[in-house]
Order: structure tokens, then C-alpha cells, then sequence
């Protein structure tokens, strides 16, 4: 089975290359690999199987279940999987701009703590006998 961990970790080596290109790729992937290791985390261990669909909306729908839960772990990790949704638009939707290396260093810079955190979180979904 696919390990999102890895891909999180591979992401976390795009971005410190530091080039524009690697900045871009890496906080894309950062994104899918929170993503997905959420999804997965909702459809084994909380039983929610209408997310195992691929439509256009099961990116809002993994985000709104998280930040709908009681438990204040689910509700961190959909606050960062919104956080990195934003920035993960402006790096994949708005590469014909003029790349602004300070944007992306401010946003790594803001959220660094909060992805340490994200991260945690994500490594205790991960921990779930079911998952």
C-alpha cells in the first residue's frame, strides 16, 4: 500500500532544494500527501467509505469531516489541510506569474510549526490500528 508518510517526506526535500520548481513541486506534494493520508484515515478507521470516491468535491469533503469532528486532532489536521490547500493553489494554478520566492518563504516560514504539528497529527492517524 502507497505510504503518504514518504511522499510528505519527499516533499519536505523538494521545498528545502530551495529552486522554484522544487519549491512548487514540494509544497503540491505536501499537500496531497496531508490529503491523502487523511482520506485514507477517514475511510478505514472512522468508516466514512463515500469518501473512497474520486469526484471534485472529496477534497472539501475530507476537509469538512475533519474540521466537523469532536476530536481537536481531526479538527488541527483540517485546519493545515486548508492552509496547504491555499498555498498549494497558488503553486500549481499560478505558475505564468512572476514566481515571488518571498510569498513561498513567508507562507514555510509562518506555517513551519504548524506543520511539525500537522505532521504529528497525521503520524497519530497513521498509528490507528486500522488505518
Amino acid at each position: 500500500m502507497f505510504d503518504w508518510i514518504k511522499f510528505v517526506i519527499l516533499a519536505y526535500v523538494l521545498i528545502d532544494c530551495g529552486n522554484e520548481e522544487s519549491v512548487r513541486s514540494g509544497i503540491s506534494r505536501l499537500y496531497y500527501g496531508f490529503f491523502g493520508i487523511s482520506r485514507r484515515y477517514l475511510i478505514n478507521v472512522k468508516h466514512k467509505y463515500k469518501l473512497a470516491n474520486n469526484g471534485v468535491s472529496v477534497h472539501y469533503d475530507v476537509y469538512k469531516e475533519l474540521r466537523d469532528s469532536k476530536d481537536g486532532t481531526e479538527r488541527e489536521v483540517a485546519e493545515i489541510l486548508n492552509n496547504l490547500r491555499s498555498i498549494r493553489n497558488k503553486a500549481d494554478y499560478h505558475a505564468d506569474e512572476e514566481y515571488n520566492k518571498e510569498f513561498f518563504e513567508n507562507f514555510l516560514q509562518d506555517y513551519k510549526t504548524d506543520l511539525v504539528v500537522a505532521f504529528e497529527a497525521l503520524q497519530y492517524l497513521k498509528t490507528h490500528p486500522n488505518y
